[in-house]
């Protein structure tokens, strides 16, 4: 039917569309999914939900079709019940109805409905090209630790080398020549003349030591003179004291002396309207008592205060027989700083108001929020 391709359109621009003694479908925004059985990445889509309670017609639906249809809303209003009606037997009948590029209706065995979305890119338009895909998972295996028992094994770097045997150069005496022994590594041969030398490599590293140890001392003396030199007035000046010495405590603030002088009131002129032309963006006013000078002030136009009338897009958060009930939800949300208030009665029912704006822009802005605390708010336009 003409009908279903209707609602499709209408929930591409609208978060509520109500089939009159039916239910209604209401398109929510649902962000990115993780599927972590199956590794797989949801982008962001519009999730569309059917409420059997919203039976009350706002006109939306009857409207579409008779502007669709070019006849007029009586008619127009006609075929939205004979729809509605064909939807009703089509679920008892055979315990499922389809929406095309809607959804599904089941009716389950316990008598509750059940609704299926079909995937339509259109309720989504921003999210173009998103498609969902899935990604191999990152298997990180733990560090695997080795535990040495230092009975029975030792680290690599705790094994002693074994000795080397170095030779020494002989030493021949006149009466009776000696025979080069061997020396092990580990002996202590400070005692031989030729090996009480200083080992070469030993100077470069105190080297090292000595003028790390310079850099360090030196550094804050450094420091200081600079900080002499900038900012402490302990030179320009004659008294010095001990805490000059501390960079962190306080500078005295030098103090200014209040130059006296006689003032006497001047006698205001008052202000004249001044001629503004049509249309003119700047205006010049030439300064009493000032020669050759002249102010240029630029005019801005004043914004119209917006009347209760022109608030024509209201969230709707709910709707009561009892109006008690509904006086209480608006009178809630006016302690809050909103401008809620009784839109209408619809059969029954009281509609309330919980905000109201003069632009569709304004109120699909402000419908986010509100569904923090009504999840099934949703804008008429009235």
């Amino acid at each position: 039917m003409n009908l279903e391709h209707y609602i499709a359109e209408l929930l591409e621009d609208h978060d509520c569309v109500i089939v009159p003694a039916f239910g209604g479908l209401i398109a929510n925004y649902a962000p990115a999914s993780i599927n972590a059985i199956n590794d797989r990445f949801d982008p962001p889509y519009r999730k569309i939900s059917f409420n059997k309670f919203l039976v009350h017609n706002d006109g939306l639906l009857a409207a579409y079709v008779a502007q669709k249809e070019e006849e007029k809303y009586e008619q127009a209003l006609e075929q939205v019940k004979n729809y509605a009606l064909f939807l009703k037997t089509e679920l008892r009948e055979h315990k499922r109805v389809s929406i095309n590029k809607v959804g599904i209706i089941f009716q389950q065995l316990d008598g509750t409905l059940r609704f299926e979305q079909i995937k339509n890119a259109d309720f989504f338009k921003i999210g173009f090209g998103l498609e969902s895909f899935f990604a191999h998972r990152v298997e990180r295996q733990p560090s695997r630790q080795i535990s040495v028992d230092p009975k029975t094994e030792t680290h690599a770097s705790e094994v002693k080398p074994e000795p080397k045997v170095i030779a020494l150069p002989l030493t021949k005496a006149p009466s009776e020549p000696k025979k080069a022994r061997p020396i092990n590594a580990d002996e202590d041969i400070s005692t031989n003349a030729d090996s009480q030398k200083a080992s070469p490599e030993a100077k470069p590293e105190k080297k090292r030591n000595w003028a790390l140890a310079a850099a360090v001392i030196s550094l804050p003396i450094i420091g200081l003179g600079i900080w002499f030199g900038l900012g402490q007035p302990t030179i320009k000046t004659n008294t010095f004291n001990a805490s000059n010495l501390n960079p962190f405590t306080e500078k005295a603030a030098p103090q200014y002396k209040q130059r006296s002088a006689d003032y006497s009131p001047k006698a205001f002129s008052t202000i004249k309207d001044l001629p503004i032309e049509e249309g003119a963006q700047f205006l010049e006013l030439e300064l009493e008592n000032q020669a050759d000078k002249t102010l240029v002030v630029k005019l801005t136009e004043t914004k119209n205060h917006v009347s209760k009338a022109d608030l024509r897009f209201h969230i709707i958060g709910g709707c009561f027989s009892v109006e008690e009930n509904a006086v209480g939800l608006a009178e809630t949300y006016k302690m809050r700083g909103s401008n809620a208030s009784l839109i209408d009665i619809k059969g029954s029912l009281h509609r309330v108001s919980v905000a109201s704006f003069a632009t569709k822009k304004e109120a699909k802005a402000a419908l986010a929020s509100f569904k923090n605390d009504i999840p099934g708010a949703w804008i008429l336009y009235k």
